[in-house]
């Protein structure tokens, strides 16, 4: 038998060992103290640089004033409803569990479900083990729909071949007889996302305080991935009364306060609604000024009009602000706040009042013209001394203020087949007819200035070459026999223009409509901060050649290939009012960069002085003058007692496709300009599909003028 015996251990083993552990010790004491002393400042830069994110803080939009400084377009506060989602981790909660998965089935079913918010909250306080119908008899398209969704939602992912469950379903019966249900029972012991929790505080504050629900769940997921450090906003534009209840029933819930954010508000709604265009919100953006953003709180953009043209000079300059969040998305704190700088404004030439003087004698009805139908048009109203626009009107309008709120009213607009949003006055191109007839016996005048004194016949019929070409009296089996060129124009003969045009040519009449600046850029929205400068973009059209002597007829009495714009016409007829010389037209006064800047003047700017003999313009003036003014004159509808007022009426023809039918309609026109011996107004009026220029527009004319001169005080105003 062995007798095992215990060895002594070597002291000196024991020191090594002990001398080992001390060292290694040692070792992980420095290199503990190097973590967190020396290196202490490096890591903690990391740390910072891995959860601080940097915030895009929108600024206050400029204003933009008419004339007298009457706001036309104002940034006003948006009041919203906010729910801050980081702090939606709220514990387990059965309700806003059955409600995700309510919305998830909603999504894939197509249709609201048959219960409300009272009846999911009365389910589960009383009956919370039993399953809870959501939807009821249904048919045979959303069973269908259902079926199909579902087999896709719990279909097996690649390489499995079981199906996934989904909690609160059963997957062997996505339906049981017609109807949709959910076990309650299973979702008591799921855990609850940030999304079900946000979803669930939105249905409470809608249930007290009586206000529909305005986001959907894809919406809350959306924010929670890519902006949870921002506010939710699950309701804008809230009134007070809404704002007094929120305060009144949820101001002591968990996670939602009172947001607001600047808002754009237009005065004067459709009146204005083409030229100072509207807002909408801003696209997102990932780099200001060089420096990365994370979060933009996307504040609003123009996008049509002054709104889109000015954006720049009107948004101001963003701020930012620089938050701490953890990797849940949880904001900590605030490091840094740069404030935003608020935009510039404009101040316009427009008078707001002339500018409603337009649009209600555009909208007078005429005899004959229907009720059913938008009167389609526009107005140009010009001082014809410097170019400045006083007024410039686009019919039928639509509610700009009502079109940034609503996508429903926007849609509608894509819809509708008066083109409300379309810009007539500026963009609109027309062939000018008879109006373009005072361009033309310019150019003849020039070209012969003894063309006066040439007496013509009007006769029916009338034949260029083989074919033959008629004047408006001919329609009336008339005819206006001798005449000249005054005559001329104050008749509107068609047969006087053709003979004109055939004797002097085509290039006087091109050239004299060149300088007033037909089939070229207008410069209404120039570049503020630069030089004046004359592009050459087209603008409407000027023919280049007429290829026959009907070509040639046609563009005497502005009709064929010359289109024009109202705003076009309006600063041809400034020039013949005011002497000779084309202004550019001025629609900014002046402008300023930030509130509190001075304002900077935006020059009138002549673009040139007209070639044209004094006697000629004097000639056409008369001319003008007689269609007015006179017994006989086309547009004698138009005058207005105590003021001398002259002008051109036009009728100009096209042809269109109705119910498979081609059918000639008119537009019809007036230029006219007052008082005649010291011109303050210069206007171009175009009324779609009208019956004459005469008859049309004369009356409304007159009404125009009458409101105009009552309000600068040339005329009394008529008591009643």
């Amino acid at each position: 038998m062995k007798v095992r015996r215990n060895r002594e251990t070597s002291p000196l083993v024991i020191g090594m060992i002990s001398v080992l552990m001390l060292l290694g010790m040692g070792v992980l004491a420095v290199e503990l103290w190097q973590l967190q002393i020396p290196r202490k400042s490096g890591f903690e830069a990391e740390f910072l640089q891995q959860s601080v994110r940097r915030v895009r803080l929108p600024a206050v939009r400029g204003k933009i004033y008419d004339t007298h400084g009457l706001c036309l377009a104002d940034s006003v506060p948006n009041y919203c409803i906010a729910i801050y989602t980081e702090e939606m981790r709220a514990p387990r909660s059965v309700v806003a569990n059955t409600l995700e998965l309510l919305h998830e089935v909603w999504a894939r079913v197509g249709h609201p479900p048959d219960i409300t918010y009272q009846e999911i909250q009365q389910h589960l306080l009383l009956t919370p083990n039993e399953p809870l119908v959501a939807w009821k008899n249904l048919d045979d398209k959303s069973l269908a729909r259902w079926k199909r969704k579902f087999e896709e939602w719990t279909a097996p992912t690649k390489g499995s071949r079981r199906r996934n469950k989904v909690a609160g379903l059963d997957l062997g019966k996505p339906v049981q007889g017609r109807s949709i249900v959910l076990e309650t029972a299973a979702l008591k012991r799921r855990g609850t996302s940030t999304a079900a929790n946000t979803l669930e505080l939105v249905y409470e504050i809608s249930e007290r305080i009586g206000i529909p629900r305005a986001i959907t769940f894809q919406h809350i997921k959306d924010h929670i991935y890519a902006r949870r450090p921002l506010p939710l906003l699950a309701w804008k534009n809230i009134d007070k009364k809404t704002m007094a209840r929120w305060a009144d029933s949820c101001s002591g819930l968990a996670g939602t306060d009172i947001f607001f954010q600047a808002d754009r508000h237009y005065p004067e709604g459709e009146n204005l609604a083409h030229l100072i265009g509207f807002t909408l919100e801003a696209a997102s953006t990932r780099e200001e000024a060089g420096e990365r953003v994370h979060f933009d709180l996307r504040g609003i953009e123009g996008k049509k009009g002054l709104e889109g043209t000015y954006n720049k000079l009107l948004e101001g300059e963003p701020g930012s602000r620089l938050v701490q969040i953890d990797v849940s998305g949880f904001h900590h704190r605030d490091l840094q706040v740069k404030p935003p700088r608020p935009g510039g404004d404009l101040q316009l030439t427009i008078d707001a009042r002339i500018q409603r003087f337009a649009q209600e004698a555009l909208a007078l009805r005429q005899e004959g013209e229907p009720n059913d139908v938008p009167v389609r048009g526009a107005v140009v109203v010009l001082d014809p001394n410097n170019g400045d626009v006083l007024a410039l009107v686009s019919a039928p309008s639509f509610d700009p203020n009502t079109y940034m709120r609503s996508k429903t009213y926007r849609q509608s607009l894509l819809k509708d087949t008066t083109a409300r949003t379309y810009h007539r006055a500026v963009f609109g191109q027309y062939p000018p007819g008879s109006i373009f007839k005072p361009i033309v016996s310019l150019g003849a005048l020039k070209d012969s200035p003894d063309y006066d004194e040439i007496i013509h016949t009007c006769k029916n019929p009338y034949h260029v070459g083989k074919r033959r070409m008629k004047c408006w009296v001919h329609s009336n089996y008339g005819e206006h026999g001798e005449l000249d060129l005054r005559e001329a124009l104050m008749y509107s003969c068609n047969v006087y223009m053709f003979e004109m045009a055939q004797e002097v040519g085509f290039e006087p009449i091109h050239d004299m409509a060149q300088q007033f600046g037909f089939g070229q850029y207008a410069g209404l929205f120039p570049d503020l901060e630069s030089e004046p400068a004359h592009k050459t973009l087209q603008y409407g059209n000027l023919p280049e050649i007429a290829l026959n002597p009907i070509d040639l007829c046609n563009m005497s009495i502005g009709q064929g290939a010359i289109t024009v714009s109202p705003l076009q016409m309006a600063m041809a007829t400034a020039a013949i009012a005011n002497g000779g010389t084309l202004y550019r037209p001025r629609l900014v006064k002046k402008w300023r960069t930030a509130p509190d800047e001075p304002y900077s003047e935006n020059p009138t700017w002549a673009n040139h002085r007209i070639d044209v003999p004094i006697e000629a313009l004097e000639l056409v003036r008369a001319g003008m003058y007689d269609v007015v003014q006179e017994e006989n004159g086309t547009a004698k509808k138009a005058r207005v007692p105590g003021v001398l007022i002259a002008g051109k009426t036009g009728s100009a023809q096209y042809r269109t496709r109705v119910d498979g039918k081609v059918v000639d309609r008119v537009h019809t026109w007036m230029i006219s300009y007052a008082p005649f011996d010291f011109p303050r107004y210069a206007i171009a009026f175009l009324v779609e599909d009208g019956v004459s220029g005469g008859k049309t527009i004369g009356p409304r004319l007159s009404a125009l003028y009458q409101n105009i001169f009552e309000y600068d005080g040339t005329i009394q105003k008529e008591e009643g």
